[in-house]
């Protein structure tokens, strides 16, 4: 026997079914957020800068992915596609942290010391390297300014994920997909420099040499993280994972100290830090594989 027809929904109540839908969603997002800032006071991780640059490159994206009557159901699409916005809120993260040691460090968000000496490098493709991170890194200090986020400096499984999850067209993702070089992008340029720079990556990992981008960079290679959890370690609340990632990379206590008090005047190291190996230091990190 046939199953009885079904009775097709009324329009306004399936508009109405959805919207509550919606609406209860984002309530019971409301609780475990709250309870979060009650109790930690995350200030940094949740700072009235990164929460509006975070907003704007995802309203961003999805100005880029989609016409204009589309952008709302693909800005609520986007932060559906996993890793997307870990990937934005570590950068925004990365440009908080910058404009603070500018200000009280004087650390250039463009041009560090080190990325200096690295562009005036007797080898021509480390120099050439790093002419083209110096290009890319000030073009995503002025892109922060703007809170834009270019599909083209995007990962590409970031990129892939967003373009099955945005509604656009097929002739929209070809010729995105055309323009597309990972290698080209300012992450992986950073990572091309870092892999460059081979035993003297260590100069990489002191941050108010080396600067925040190559930094973070230098710290997740050395340490086996991502670059999300590298940047995340910066903040105040985080520096058990930066002293245990930069261990990990073999910098000494006098080093990891360094980059504490250039961060978060005032910190001291837990006693007997040098007891902990390099090995044993990753593998703490392994253990907790925490964001991003």
């Amino acid at each position: 026997m046939r199953p009885a027809p079904t009775e097709q929904e009324d329009p306004v109540e399936a508009g109405l079914r959805a919207e509550l839908a919606r609406g209860d969603g984002l309530a019971s997002g409301v609780g475990p957020v709250l309870r979060h800032l009650l109790v930690h006071d995350d200030r940094e991780f949740f700072a009235d800068d990164v929460l509006a640059a975070l907003r704007g490159m995802i309203a961003d994206a999805a100005a880029q992915l989609a016409p204009e009557e589309a952008q709302d159901h693909d800005t609520a699409a986007l932060v559906e596609v996993p890793g997307l916005v870990p990937m934005a809120h570590a950068l925004a993260l990365e440009t908080h942290v910058t404009r603070r040691l500018q200000e009280v460090q004087g650390i250039d968000p463009v041009l560090s010391p080190l990325l200096q000496a690295l562009i005036a490098s007797a080898d021509a493709e480390t120099s050439a390297l790093a002419m083209q991170v110096l290009a890319s890194q000030a073009r995503f200090v002025q892109q922060q300014r703007r809170m834009q986020w270019p599909l083209r400096e995007w990962p590409a499984e970031l990129l892939h994920g967003a373009l099955l999850a945005a509604d656009t067209t097929p002739d929209h993702h070809a010729a995105l997909r055309t323009d597309y070089n990972e290698a080209a992008t300012r992450l992986g340029l950073l990572s091309r420099l870092i892999g460059a720079m081979g035993p003297g990556v260590l100069a990489a990992l002191d941050l108010s040499h080396a600067g925040v981008a190559l930094f973070a960079s230098a710290l997740a290679h050395a340490s086996g993280q991502s670059r999300a959890q590298a940047l995340l370690s910066l903040l105040s609340r985080h520096k058990a994972r930066l002293v245990l990632g930069l261990r990990a990379g073999g910098v000494n206590t006098s080093g990891i100290e360094a980059v504490l008090l250039a961060l978060h005047p005032g910190a001291t190291l837990p006693e007997g830090l040098g007891r902990i190996t390099p090995d044993r230091a990753a593998a703490l990190l392994t253990s907790s594989p925490g964001e991003g």
